[in-house]
């Protein structure tokens, strides 16, 4: 059978709030909550945790986000020309010209290319 042994903790102001803050969260006493804190601070130093999986947490959910932004902006793109061409095409239609697919294309993607260098100067 294992028995404890007592300590004595002293936490300054601020982390007394918050683990009266995540104790009062999760409705568990501060002794509970303090003890899982301790166990948790155990297991991340002794499997070598606490910094090196951080990193490599941070590190996988950036290349997550870029990969994401990425899909992203292909959409916008896509979205964009989409618009361009049916702001072209409607155009042409109000106006009634007679201009074939090919003239009417290249004016959507004139605008694209326009609307796209406009959005790339403003970015900081």
């Amino acid at each position: 059978m294992l028995t404890a042994s007592k300590r004595t903790v002293r936490l300054n102001p601020s982390q007394a709030r918050t683990l009266s803050g995540i104790a009062g969260r999760r409705s568990l006493s501060e002794y509970a909550m303090l003890q899982r804190i301790i166990e948790a601070g155990f297991l991340a130093v002794l499997h070598g945790t606490d910094r090196e999986a951080d990193t490599r947490e941070i590190a996988n959910e950036v290349g997550a986000i870029s990969g994401r932004i990425a899909d992203l902006e292909r959409v916008l793109d896509r979205a964009l020309f989409t618009a361009c061409a049916a702001y072209a095409y409607a155009r042409h239609a109000a106006l009634q010209s007679r201009k074939p697919d090919e003239v009417i294309a290249a004016e959507a993607r004139a605008a694209f290319e326009r609307q796209r260098s406009l959005a790339q100067e403003q970015e900081p």
